[in-house]
């Protein structure tokens, strides 16, 4: 008997700490900061855009459309091991309008730390900086590619955001954390909830899912949810073939220029 309370003793010990690791280390498994591309910097620096508050200077880009002042204002957040000036590369070829990327506090050329809540002060610092001080025809679009789909929804929910993309999106991490530790006792411990599926209801913009058919980090379901629980019009895009880091191509960039196209 004295054994087996041993046991269980130890069990409990060793679950506890398991516990306060995932609490402690979360962030760690959670955000992914890079180091910018230093070629890709050098193709944008004509572009480069820095903002700063009383917690960080924020570095990235403002690309201008080609008539900027018909064009409407696309914010873009990534995913969380994404450095933004590679993206903006790509996104520059891909979409004509007046596109801010902003790297997250500890990416690329951004000081500081990343969390939710610094995610989601800097979405609106960006925001608020840029969206009276920047040409465009009236009409704001967001991008949130992963992690970023919660910020983007964030931004959506306190400022004036005319439609949203949302690739690879989750309901909530803490959802996904579930799935993921079954065991432990996610809701307790999740730091970083990123909670997109208590704001859904209470849209009423459009959104376009970008979805990977085979994603094996958020699978499909994740998104489904978010999509159920959307108060505005929604369009459902699954890329074929595409995992959650695959994704992309031609349907990909057709979907996300016809639907932008809408709030021109």
């Amino acid at each position: 008997m004295k054994r087996m309370v041993t046991f269980f003793a130890l069990a409990a010990l060793g679950y506890a700490g398991i516990c306060l690791l995932v609490f402690l280390l979360q962030g760690r498994m959670l955000f992914f900061p890079r180091n910018s591309d230093s070629y890709a910097v050098t193709q944008l620096e004509r572009w480069q855009r820095t903002i700063e508050s009383s917690e960080a200077t924020l570095s990235g880009w403002f690309i201008p459309a080609r008539e900027p002042s018909n064009a409407p204002l696309v914010f873009y957040f990534g995913g969380n091991a994404e450095d933004v000036s590679v993206t903006s590369l790509e996104v520059r070829q891909q979409i004509d309008g007046n596109l801010v990327l902003m790297n997250y506090r500890g990416y690329g050329g951004s000081e500081g730390s990343p969390s939710e809540s610094a995610l989601f002060f800097d979405a609106l610092l960006v925001y608020d900086t840029l969206v009276d001080t920047t040409p465009h025809n009236g009409k704001i679009a967001a991008i949130g590619r992963s992690l970023g789909s919660g910020v983007a929804v964030h931004l959506a929910s306190r400022r004036k955001i005319d439609a949203i993309v949302l690739v690879t999106p989750y309901d909530s991490i803490r959802n996904v954390a579930r799935r993921l530790f079954s065991w432990l006792p996610v809701s307790l411990l999740i730091r970083h909830p990123f909670d997109s599926i208590a704001l859904a209801p209470d849209f009423d913009i459009p959104a376009l899912f970008l979805v990977a058919e085979h994603d094996e980090v958020i699978p499909p379901p994740h998104a489904q949810l978010l999509a159920a629980s959307w108060g505005g019009s929604t369009r459902w895009v699954s890329i074929k073939g595409a995992t959650h880091n695959s994704i992309g191509g031609e349907e990909y960039w057709v979907s996300i220029r016809e639907f932008l196209s809408a709030i021109r």
